[in-house]
This record gives C-alpha cells, structure tokens and sequence, in this order.
C-alpha cells in the first residue's frame, strides 16, 4: 500500500478519485493490483474472498496467477507494455497506455466472461491493445525482450565506467540508447528481476552462449559481417512484429536528422490530423541521421505522405 503522503499527492493530482481500504475493494466491481510485484501475491490472499473481478500489471506472471487460481478469485492476469524509466505519481501520464500492447494470461481455468470484461477494459477503458498469452511464455519474453536488456545496461554501464571515470562523457547516442534503462528505480527493477529469476536464468545463458560464439568469430572479418546482417534482417523485422499482418497496415520510413525536437515533429504533425501510429521504431544509419518507421492504416499512408512532404519530410514506403 502507498503512504499517507503519497496517496495525498495522487489525489491532489487527479490520479485517483479517493484513497480506500481493502474492505472496499473487496466489494468493488474490477481490482487492478498495481503495487511492487513482490507484495502482489500477499495482496492476493488479502483480497480472498471476493466476488471481485481481479487483475494486476506485473511485468511477470506464473506465480501470481497461480496463486490467484489456488484462492480460487475471478482473475485474469494483466502486464501493459508501457512505461519508461521514470516512477512516481508525479509522472503518471492518462494516456500512458494508448495504443500500448497489454499483454493478459488467461488459463484453461480462467472465466470467459472474466477475460473478455478485463479485455474490453484495457481496449476501452485504457485504449491498449489487449493479447492472451501463456503466462510461462510470457515471463520468457520478458526477460528476453526487457528484463535481460536492464542487465545489459547495467554491465555495459560498468565496463565503461571501469575503463574510464570520464568514459561516459564520451559516449554517443548509440551508447545512450543502449544504455538508457539502466537509470531505471533500482528498487523496482531488482524486484522484477528477482520475481522472474527462473526465466531470466535461461535467457542469460542463452545470451552468454550468443556472446561466447560471436567472441570465438571476432578476428574473422566475414563471420562478423554475417552477424550484422542477420541482426538487421532481425531487426527490420522488429518494427512489425507487434503489429497485425491483416494487409491493411503499411510502414513508411521517414528519414530525420539526430536534432531535438525531431521526433515530435512528426507524431505531433500525425497526431493533429487524426493519423493513428500503430507502431514506431527508430533505424540507424549513423549518429548524425536515422530513418523513423511508422506503421499506419494503409488508409492513411496518402495524407500522412502528403503532411510530411508539407513539412519538408522524404517519406517512402517500406517494402
């Protein structure tokens, strides 16, 4: 539970309506557990019994519905894809979760009813983009796709700092980005980390295996280019990965120049014309330009062309 203070400075910033007790929650209609992830599966027992309908945010799964499950609660398990290093009701954001892909892990036990009221929710209610899936095959993902890419950080971040104190004052954009996350809440980040340890033990030595091979091949020039080319051919594939094949969505790329601001440009330009962005990625070519990769409605892909040629924007489909 928040402190006192906290729960004040939600309230005063309109996050919430109101702080309440456990015992009101019971009686509520649907209970969103969005605490540090360690005190979610003690919340769950709290809660029990209630006809409540529960659901919950953690970035893992496998223990938490299990325990659902053995209280025998109407719950769906919820993990939004959504967020940055920042924490805090002072950076909470109501549009945190627009068109943010939301992951939920229903079982063979799981309700129907239950799972399609907690989807239409986080369709409608939080604008994301719901989509089931194991709850084990979750908690791999992410330790492949978020929890892993925190530990790199944190590595990547002490070799160069061990190398040099000033070491970081020298480093590129490249080098940020690879490193950003590593400013993340300390408290919270080990609590994941620790909550998923089974699955982020086979990704880190599956990681461990990638590092020991591409380190046998370093003094071969052509294996070393062979690995560039197979992580852009992965990586191009990245920016549609998440965005339905139904023939009706079209990426286009839009060349930038590594300049404040330019980023916003862009969305704000698409934004202002009722131009859904289903997807976005960044493609590097060197520090100083980039390619931004939209992925729209293919309904849109002529007036968003349009707009950005206006404003002084190349912008080509992507084939």
């Amino acid at each position: 539970m928040d402190e006192p203070a906290i729960l004040e400075k939600a309230t005063e910033l309109e996050a919430i309506d109101r702080a309440s007790t456990l015992k009101e929650a019971r009686g509520a209609d649907l209970v969103v557990l969005a605490t540090p992830i360690s005190r979610i599966t003690a919340l769950i027992g709290d809660l029990a019994p209630t006809d409540a309908l529960i659901t919950d945010v953690a970035s893992t799964k496998t223990k938490i519905v299990r325990e659902a499950e053995a209280k025998n609660l109407r719950f769906v398990g919820g993990h939004p894809m959504a967020g940055s290093q920042l924490s805090g009701v002072a950076n909470a954001r109501e549009d945190l979760f627009h068109d943010a892909r939301y992951f939920l892990t229903p079982t063979e036990k799981t309700d129907p009813e239950a799972y399609r009221e907690v989807a239409r929710f986080v369709r409608q209610d939080l604008g994301a983009v719901p989509t089931a899936v194991d709850a084990e095959k979750h908690d791999l993902l992410m330790a492949a796709l978020s929890h892993l890419p925190h530990l790199m950080a944190v590595a990547l971040l002490k070799v160069a700092s061990d190398i040099s104190p000033e070491a970081l004052s020298f480093a590129g954009p490249s080098f940020r980005d690879l490193t950003r996350v590593g400013a993340s809440n300390p408290a919270l980040w080990s609590d994941i980390l620790v909550e998923n340890a089974p699955a982020l033990g086979e990704a880190l030595g599956a990681f461990a295996g990638a590092m020991a091979q591409i380190g046998s091949e370093i003094s071969h020039q052509k294996r070393i280019e062979d690995r560039f080319y197979a992580a852009r051919e992965a990586y191009d594939a990245l920016g549609s990965i998440l965005v339905e094949k139904s023939g009706k969505n079209v990426e286009i790329a839009v060349p930038v120049e590594n300049r404040p601001g330019v980023l916003a440009e862009v969305t704000t330009l698409m934004g202002k014309n009722d131009i859904n962005i289903l997807d976005l990625y960044m493609r590097h070519s060197n520090t100083e330009r980039a390619a931004l990769v939209l992925a729209l409605d293919v309904e849109a892909v002529p007036l968003a062309q349009q707009l950005l040629r206006e404003a002084g924007f190349r912008a080509e489909r992507v084939k």
